[in-house]
């Protein structure tokens, strides 16, 4: 066994005392050392996994218990997650993991397997299931990029990565400004990255893309049965899902009033109550949000609460729109590396004459396309700018009540602007475009499908 974690020596009488003594508990109990190798296996776990102690001993914890198990990454320095729901030879369990440390160092980790009767088991996880987890999330929401994926040394680069920097120190509310295609949604990933959150959930949420009937439920989760169509098992909402990490909330300038109210009790508060609940749930997370709005206009407007914005607005990040750049050569060259090693597709150089045309277009869309025509250009070889979605023509007025003849792109403009003139109001502006509340949100949603922001 490790003499890291320091077990009495096999054939003492102080060795065969813990022996009897980790035999007769009733729990799973199982040690590694810093490698993930197996240094101690009680009986319980040893009947579960059917086999002696010597069939596990002095192998590696995963392929005992599988690559499900993440003891040797608690061993390793990794936050032990408990409870921990762990399947082992098709039992449920919940695993609590316990790294052991010597002068501070990880060396090694305990892995507590809670209810080692199978049917206690099975009745313990579904109690983990329905009061704990109501509904696994599908997804890993993790944080995908870094500070390191923010690409320019434009002095305003330069500064929009030093103030994220300083942000991922506190655990204030940060609000990402800039125009569509900066890339504000990059930059609250490498905000978490760069956070003492890092290790836990990045969880994203666009405002505008959630119909209002539906965003409570979205947000906030419901319990089963709420309402009609409801799972009947319920289902946890993303503030509870981000809760040890960060929520992300894109296009918060689109969030109705009255979910407005909402969100600032959570963040009063720290604390969530799901649709048709009744006991409030704490929530610990970090609030990252973004727009393309100018949410001093939403004020202006009635469209946004005052009290609200000064929750969200502690610290603020404005990504510089591509024309305000002067580091457009270097970004090429990294984007087009980028989509070569994502894509397959074969490098290609461009000439002076293309950079130039580069050079002289506004970019209206940003970085999201300028990478449009890049990728374009690596398949047929020629810059393409006309072509790009949103630099055509800005639609400035449609007939009232009939949007059939127009792109899908187009109709979603059209319906904002007129949410805009309607001061937020959906109800207002689906009246004076003659359509649904549900067809008014679907074009709107539609609209950033195909063009996204």
């Amino acid at each position: 066994m490790s003499p890291l974690l320091a077990w009495p020596s096999a054939g003492t009488d102080d060795a065969q005392m813990l022996r009897l003594l980790l035999d007769h508990v009733s729990d799973c109990l199982v040690a590694v050392d810093g490698a993930g190798m197996i240094v101690l296996i009680n009986r319980p776990y040893c009947t579960l996994l059917g086999g002696s102690e010597e069939d596990f001993l002095r192998r590696h914890i995963t392929e005992v218990i599988g690559p499900q198990t993440r003891l040797h990454l608690v061993a390793q320095g990794d936050k032990p997650m408990s409870p921990y729901p762990l399947e082992v030879r098709g039992q449920k369990l919940l695993a609590r993991q316990v790294p052991v440390l010597k002068d501070g160092k990880p060396v090694g980790a305990i892995g507590i397997a809670l209810f080692s009767s199978p049917s206690a088991l099975r009745r313990a996880y579904q109690r983990f299931e329905s009061a704990v987890a109501v509904q696994a999330p599908t997804a890993t929401w993790r944080a995908k990029f870094d500070l390191r994926d923010i690409v320019g040394n434009d002095p305003a680069m330069e500064e929009c990565r030093s103030r994220l920097r300083r942000a991922a120190e506190t655990d204030f509310p940060v609000l990402i400004d800039g125009e569509t295609g900066t890339g504000k949604e990059l930059a609250a990933h490498a905000l978490h990255a760069a956070s003492s959150r890092s290790g836990g959930p990045f969880v994203s949420v666009n405002c505008a893309s959630i119909p209002a009937e539906l965003i409570d439920s979205e947000l906030f989760g419901y319990e089963g049965g709420a309402f009609t169509g409801a799972a009947s098992a319920g289902k946890v909402g993303k503030v509870e899902l981000a809760s040890g990490g960060t929520l992300f909330l894109d296009e918060i300038g689109d969030m109705p009033l009255r979910l407005q109210g909402s969100l600032l009790r959570v963040l009063q508060t720290g604390e969530i109550v799901r649709v048709g609940g009744t006991r409030p749930i704490p929530v610990d997370f970090r609030l990252a949000c973004a727009t393309h709005r100018t949410l001093e206009d939403r004020l202006a407007a009635g469209a946004f609460r005052s009290d609200l914005f000064y929750r969200v607005a502690v610290l603020r990040v404005r990504m510089p729109a591509l024309r305000e750049r002067a580091d457009l050569t270097m970004l090429v060259g990294a984007l087009l590396g980028r989509i070569c090693e994502t894509s397959g597709a074969t490098a290609r150089e461009l000439t002076t004459m293309q950079m130039d045309r580069l050079r002289s277009h506004q970019w209206p869309g940003n970085v999201r396309e300028l990478e449009s025509v890049l990728s374009r250009y690596l398949v047929m070889g020629e810059i393409e700018i006309s072509k790009i979605p949103g630099a055509g023509p800005v639609v400035e007025e449609a007939p009232t009540g009939n949007l059939k003849a127009l792109t899908d792109r187009q109709r979603a403009q059209v319906a904002e602007e007129e949410l805009g003139k309607a001061g937020g109001d959906v109800e207002e502006a689906a009246r004076r475009l003659g359509i649904s509340r549900s067809q008014f949100y679907r074009i709107r949603s539609t609209g950033r499908r195909t063009h996204p922001g």
